[in-house]
């Protein structure tokens, strides 16, 4: 596994200027690989995720090296979902086609059936509304009723992303690079601290997992599980803000092989690693409890 490097920036602006520019270069650099009979890589698969982690996306076409991307080659993916309806705004692929995909599709240089979305949920937002709120019932059965029918949605909506996985990526997916954020309670993607009532962290014998009661809204979400992120090719975080400055001090303690199979479980983001390059993207005052 590749040894966890720390950069920090004097701020959020500079951080995520740079990691676009870092963005654009990995990317020119993954696709002038050469394979060993000499032939240049088919494709390139790059996770996404929502926040701070998604915004140096907006600023990728202000490189002219993008320019010189061929986006036909590049897979986008993501390393969890809001479980909402399509077309809510809370969706991290909604903000990440917002900030780079759709312009690119526009332009002719993305095929649209290079962005890999999580599913949707299908459901009528009345249909939404009843459920989540018999969720909250007093009722007991009432509230197990609605609980199992989004726990047997999130899982079938999780395995399907699964098996897109495996059918584009093979049995063992790898992704290129991964790019992840951290909250200041010390979750990546959507994998929450146990303290929350939540142990997806310590999902290992599968790709994806449907994520139940979230602590941060929306309630309900689909993740990648920790093994499958900790093998990425190139795995980065981007995390700024005092707020975070507690959790990234106890994730860079944390004792974690870098596989996503040990880690400290109140702060998640310890799971994390990469085989080539593992790198945090911070700023002056994220570090200072280091």
């Amino acid at each position: 596994m590749a040894n966890r490097t720390l950069i920090v920036y004097p701020n959020k602006n500079l951080m995520l200027e740079a990691g676009a520019q870092r963005l654009v270069l990995a990317l020119s650099d993954a696709l002038s690989e050469r394979l060993p009979d000499g032939s240049r890589r088919s494709r390139v698969d790059v996770a996404l995720s929502g926040g701070s982690a998604a915004q140096p996306l907006g600023l990728v076409l202000s490189n002219p090296l993008a320019d010189s991307i061929d986006w036909a080659r590049v897979h986008f993916w993501f390393s969890d979902e809001r479980f909402v309806p399509a077309y809510d705004t809370d969706r991290n692929a909604l903000e990440a086609r917002r900030l780079l995909l759709d312009q690119l599709v526009a332009e002719g240089k993305l095929p649209e059936t290079n962005i890999h979305e999580m599913p949707a949920d299908e459901r009528s937002a009345d249909e939404i509304a009843t459920v989540m709120a018999n969720a909250d019932s007093s009722d007991a059965d009432v509230r197990e009723a609605a609980n199992t029918d989004n726990a047997t949605l999130l899982d079938a909506a999780a395995r399907t992303y699964a098996d897109e996985l495996v059918e584009q990526m093979g049995p063992d997916p790898v992704f290129d690079l991964m790019i992840l954020g951290m909250g200041p309670d010390g979750h990546y993607a959507s994998l929450f601290p146990a303290s929350s009532g939540h142990h997806e962290v310590n999902v290992t014998d599968r790709l994806t997992v449907g994520v139940s009661h979230s602590p941060k809204m929306p309630p309900l979400r689909i993740s990648l599980t920790a093994p499958l992120i900790a093998r990425s090719r190139r795995t980065w975080f981007f995390a700024a803000g005092a707020g975070k400055a507690d959790s990234l001090a106890h994730v860079f303690a944390a004792h974690a092989d870098g596989t996503g199979l040990t880690g400290d479980p109140e702060y998640p983001s310890s799971y994390a690693g990469g085989t080539e390059e593992f790198t945090w993207f911070t700023t002056e005052e994220t570090v200072v409890k280091l």
